[in-house]
């Protein structure tokens, strides 16, 4: 039986809260989103990570440790993609640097697990485990490093984690690394993938069994967004790595299993209720690099139905949604379609990320649960992303 401590009501509830200012409705875009960027090298960086969902004392700790770590290779991803079109634009050395700090997080990921090729979900260092880990997310999926004592890894990856790992290191590689840092891109994706394939297109954790959401594999019934992502990851790959066999085994999921064909069903249309926002957004990187990569005029149709698909449902879309704005900028590259209608350019210039919160915890004890009040909040690196990818494409203007 659980028994509930008292509430935790000793000073500010407030404390440890960010001094990072926090932008204002009122600012223009570019402040805003500059603003955005100093919170997130601030109270989400974790040593070249993003924690996606950061807790301030007293439920959190100073530094940003204490909070949601399922998706931080995802929010990380974004900043660093983020972060490549803003060099793209700039060509400022300060914000190549920024992009190198998060590469090197992304690529301790998988030196904390002590698997060449096998990437963590998150990390953090510490002896101990933190309450977070007992329920923010499967408590048996972190693991204390044997690679990097004194840090805890997460792991049971997911088919969202691989895209987002081949869509960041892509855009890195392809916009914004030098070469020393392209071949340490090329190489992760090469050790990365190659696993993938030597366990039968399925992520395969640590004890041997499939992840949850780790199923790409001919073998076994997946969603056809599963096969759209492998598609892509393989393409990216061999873009990178220039070895034969991530195009073999890209051309084999064509030809034998017609992985061409079942990718045109990754967007769900109907019914309504099983539409998922989120989903767009990993088929969104998917499209993004095999329409730029592919030169098969076949399969260009293919990847093209495909968006069409998705724009039939988001162009009906109304913002709400933090990668709304996103999807209308990457549909027009790809498409050359003008889709920016006075009301998309007036949703662009009017985007607000997620605001500062106090919320209640319940942490974990000895005698129970402990009730804390204390200051949570999510990053805005998704935002970022889409401000410098239409800032790279001249679709953004630099004065809004």
């Amino acid at each position: 039986m659980i028994i509930s401590c008292l509430v935790l009501c000793a000073g500010d509830s407030s404390a440890g809260r960010s001094d990072t200012a926090f932008p204002k409705r009122t600012d223009p875009l570019h402040v805003r989103i500059e603003r955005y960027e100093q919170i997130a090298r601030t109270d989400h960086w974790n040593e070249g990570l993003i924690l996606p969902r950061v807790i301030f004392p007293p439920a959190g700790l100073d530094r940003p440790v204490v909070g949601g770590h399922a998706d931080a290779l995802d929010e990380t991803g974004h900043l660093l993609v983020g972060y490549c079109y803003k060099y793209a634009v700039t060509k400022d050395p300060a914000d190549r640097a920024v992009a190198d700090q998060l590469f090197d997080g992304i690529a301790r990921l998988e030196t904390v697990t002590g698997v060449p090729g096998w990437i963590a979900r998150s990390c953090y260092r510490s002896d101990t485990p933190l309450w977070h880990e007992a329920v923010l997310w499967y408590p048996m999926e972190w693991h204390a490093s044997t690679a990097m004592p004194g840090y805890r890894w997460m792991g049971d990856l997911s088919s969202d984690k691989f895209t987002s790992l081949f869509y960041s290191l892509g855009i890195y590689w392809e916009f914004c690394a030098d070469a020393a840092h392209q071949q340490r891109a090329a190489d992760l994706l090469d050790r990365f993938i190659g696993r993938v394939i030597d366990d039968h297109f399925r992520l395969v954790d640590l004890d041997g069994k499939m992840t949850l959401w780790g199923n790409f594999s001919p073998d076994l019934p997946h969603q056809p967004l599963n096969s759209l992502e492998m598609l892509a990851g393989l393409k990216v790959c061999h873009r990178l790595s220039g070895k034969a066999r991530f195009d073999q085994a890209y051309r084999m999921l064509i030809n034998r299993y017609h992985y061409d064909d079942h990718q045109l069903e990754s967007k769900v249309i109907w019914p309504q209720e099983w539409r998922n926002r989120w989903d767009d957004n990993h088929a969104a990187k998917s499209l993004y690099m095999l329409l730029r990569y592919e030169e098969d005029r076949s399969l260009l149709i293919k990847y093209r139905m495909n968006l069409n698909r998705h724009w039939h449902v988001w162009r009906t879309h109304d913002f709400s949604f933090e990668c709304d704005a996103l999807y209308v900028l990457l549909y027009q590259v790809l498409s050359g379609e003008n889709v920016l209608t006075p009301e998309r350019i007036r949703g662009i210039q009017d985007l607000w990320g997620f605001e500062r919160h106090e919320s209640e915890f319940r942490i974990p004890c000895a005698q129970g649960v402990r009730r804390v009040r204390a200051m949570e909040q999510k990053s805005n690196c998704t935002l970022i992303q889409t401000y410098w990818f239409g800032r790279y494409y001249g679709l953004i203007d630099p004065s809004w």
